[in-house]
């Protein structure tokens, strides 16, 4: 999926695509703020549900991916954080050529819990609510213990699974 043809404010840039499900739902930008990283994206035609206004279900996977994003952010770690539970509340519809963006305030985190809150907000201000729990794993854990495809956030270190690697005398 090209992300050439859509505009997105300057300061984001593309978020990186791992050829799963990610690229089926973007293009999706990232940028970080305040500590804080905020995905966003425009409302295009493939987004739209039949009565042409932006999918309940693309709303919800990008406020999913925001708070793991957060969450990895805030806590350090490189695993793939998955949701235990996530709840979301519709607030007005977005619509077609809209850009969205994400608002993700962590509430609370322990070693291996992250609890977050935040906002899907549109042009003319929110257009969903979301609060959720994600799983911190561990780092050994060989479900979420490397990046999935070796894909890593956005803002993380590049090398950073290397010298793991490279330590490693198996």
């Amino acid at each position: 999926m090209t992300t050439d043809a859509v505009e997105a404010p300057p300061e984001f840039q593309p978020f990186p695509v791992d050829e799963g499900f990610v690229e089926r739902v973007g293009p999706l930008y990232w940028k970080l703020a305040n500590d804080r990283g905020v995905l966003g994206f425009r409302v295009l035609e493939h987004h739209l549900n039949p009565v042409g206004i932006c999918h309940g279900g693309m709303m919800m996977t990008v406020m999913d991916m925001a708070a793991g994003f957060n969450l990895r952010l805030a806590s350090g770690i490189e695993a793939f954080p998955p949701s235990i539970q996530m709840a979301y509340d519709f607030l007005k519809p977005a619509r077609p050529g809209d850009w969205l963006e994400s608002a993700v305030d962590f509430t609370h985190t322990t070693p291996r819990m992250g609890f977050a809150n935040g906002l899907l907000v549109g042009p003319e201000g929110p257009v969903l609510r979301c609060n959720g729990i994600c799983r911190l794993p561990r780092a050994d854990d060989p479900r979420f213990g490397k990046p999935a495809r070796g894909v890593r956030l956005p803002g993380e270190n590049k090398d950073a699974g290397k010298k793991e690697e490279e330590d490693d005398p198996s």
